[in-house]
């Protein structure tokens, strides 16, 4: 493996402790690489779509997150995360709207073309019938229609950004639910 070339940080050590949980480690790489991927995304953005540059931004970190398994380590992080978020943001630029919505696909099958077991899906459904909190329940059942987090936020009277919180933890709770 190539070694990272952003010491002091042990970047391949945050990524191996925050794939076992360690929500600290994942601040941490979110920190450490806000400055890079929003540069990034601002470059190929543009200026002239600078209101949705921090929409991206967060877009990028969700994939980052979400895909955090498949970097194989064949290259330092910090030139693989600068590829998945020069993806990710080029792929903003075909859309009217920063895609956000995670099928159940995404979020138990990361693979693409894999389709869902019986058993996954069982395991998604006894979580989220476990939830107390109906808008989390409804945000759910929203991101599963692909509902823009613009019209969630709306209908339930929040930011966007408080939206993004709240899908990405119930993607992190889901893929929790999956890894047990």
């Amino acid at each position: 493996m190539i070694q990272c070339d952003c010491p002091p940080y042990d970047c391949a050590g945050l990524v191996a402790r925050c794939l076992a949980g360690d929500r600290a480690a994942g601040d941490e790489l979110a920190r450490k690489f806000t400055p890079l991927v929003a540069a990034i995304v601002q470059r190929v953005l543009g200026p002239s779509r600078r209101e949705e540059w921090d929409d991206v931004r967060q877009s990028v970190f969700l994939r980052v997150f979400s895909r955090l398994h498949t970097w194989q380590q064949r290259c330092p992080f910090c030139k693989w995360l600068a590829i998945v978020a020069a993806r990710r943001a080029i792929d903003c630029l075909d859309t009217a709207t920063v895609p956000l919505s995670l099928t159940t696909d995404e979020v138990a099958q990361p693979e693409r073309g894999s389709p869902l077991d019986a058993d996954t899906i069982a395991a998604i459904e006894a979580r989220v019938s476990r939830w107390t909190d109906p808008n989390r329940v409804q945000l759910y059942r929203w991101m599963l229609e692909g509902v823009p987090r613009e019209e969630m936020a709306r209908r339930l009277g929040k930011s966007v950004r408080t939206i993004q919180y709240m899908l990405a933890s119930i993607r992190d709770e889901l893929a929790e639910c999956l890894r047990d």
